[in-house]
């Protein structure tokens, strides 16, 4: 291969291994954290998801333990949806002596944080630390 070929050639290369050293870019992301109570005391267990309100972004979720939670999202405004089930017994799937048994659960997170969901919070590129939600079961 002749030096006239050899240079192009390296210097394409090296702009293109540039380019990966680099990054595209990407989508911004934002990091949150932050704590759920209701009625005053902290969620012992739970999930949490932002959904973008403006259709721009991902939808993006996580578990909520002792109060707490942790998760990465795309920055904007954001509808917020929490929820928390508590098994309150059991019951047959079926109507025969062998069916299996399935847990019957109820929601305690009031419909206005969740299926209504009135919350909404902004979130940053970066670190958003102290997104929290006071939640309460009583109507305002």
């Amino acid at each position: 291969m002749t030096d006239r070929i050899r240079l192009p050639l390296f210097a394409t290369f090296g702009l293109a291994l540039l380019g990966f050293a680099t990054g595209c870019g990407g989508n911004p992301t934002a990091k949150v954290s932050g704590t759920v109570t209701l009625d005053g005391k902290p969620l012992e267990t739970g999930t949490i998801s932002f959904y973008p309100t403006a259709n721009s972004g991902q939808t993006a979720g996580g578990g909520i333990e002792n109060g707490q939670f942790t998760l990465d999202a795309s920055p904007g405004e954001m509808t917020v949806l929490i929820s928390a089930n508590k098994v309150t017994g059991k019951h047959k799937l079926y109507d025969t002596a062998d069916s299996p048994t399935v847990d019957n659960v109820v929601e305690l997170i009031p419909a206005r944080y969740n299926k209504t969901s009135e919350l909404k919070v902004t979130l940053k590129p970066g670190v958003n630390e102290g997104v929290n939600f006071d939640l309460t079961t009583k109507k305002k």
